[in-house]
């Protein structure tokens, strides 16, 4: 275990907090919990926060089956292929402190741009651009869901919840693999995940008593949730 005692209660309540975010919008569980986590435990990012989150997502992905568009899902794995490849190759030639900068400007000015043109159309193009931006930024650093919740923030709470998490629970498994492959996931990463899943599963379900509070909000929760991510990302190793 990476974490024991009043570590592991406030990275708990944290990652319980996230998940009820992540509920509600299909992403941002980590994202939420990204402060505490560095402050308490950095090595938690990405690996142990992949493992603790892949439960939640499997849930919300069953409960919210039937409101996907697989065409859109299909292209968007389409561009996470050479991404996880991608994954592979910059893990080992680059700093986390590198990923971490490029990563975090680079969902800024997404959100900038979304907020100067809300519209982002879901070409082939635009969903497999996703795709590779989603494995390389949830794999090096552990913040893969903003290229997809950019992706659909125009879209309704179902749609979005349900679309967002099939995505996120193709590539969780595939991400895991590639830190398995890169010599990044260990015993004690899994240990702690497993630690932390009735936390995050407790969280995933609690969201039902938020969800219809925010149905009508879920654009500006997505923009903020996506520039949080990268200011904390980058808050990390600039400060």
């Amino acid at each position: 275990m990476h974490i024991i005692g009043w570590e592991f209660a406030i990275v708990a309540a944290a990652l319980f907090v996230g998940a009820v975010l992540q509920g509600v919008i299909g992403f941002g569980m980590v994202v939420l919990a990204y402060p505490v986590l560095i402050m308490v435990e950095p090595s938690l990012i990405p690996q142990t926060t992949l493992v603790s989150a892949f439960p939640p997502v499997l849930l919300m992905a069953w409960r919210t089956r039937g409101s996907s568009d697989w065409g859109e899902v299909a292209w968007f794995n389409v561009g996470r292929m050479p991404g996880y490849v991608g994954a592979i190759v910059v893990l080992g030639l680059f700093s986390k402190r590198d990923l971490t900068i490029v990563g975090g400007v680079s969902v800024l000015a997404a959100v900038g741009l979304s907020l100067w043109a809300p519209t982002i159309h879901r070409t082939r193009q635009n969903l497999a651009a996703g795709g590779l931006a989603s494995a390389l930024l949830g794999t090096s650093i552990g913040i893969g869901g903003p290229p997809i919740g950019l992706l659909y923030q125009d879209e309704s709470g179902d749609r979005l919840r349900s679309t967002v998490s099939l995505q996120m629970l193709l590539g969780s498994p595939v991400s895991l693999l590639v830190l398995v492959l890169a010599g990044r996931l260990s015993r004690p990463d899994l240990l702690t995940g497993a630690a932390l899943v009735p936390f995050t599963v407790g969280g995933n379900y609690a969201s039902a008593l938020v969800i219809p509070y925010f149905n009508d909000r879920l654009r500006p929760l997505i923009l903020a949730t996506c520039g949080l991510a990268a200011s904390f990302a980058l808050a990390r190793v600039l400060l």
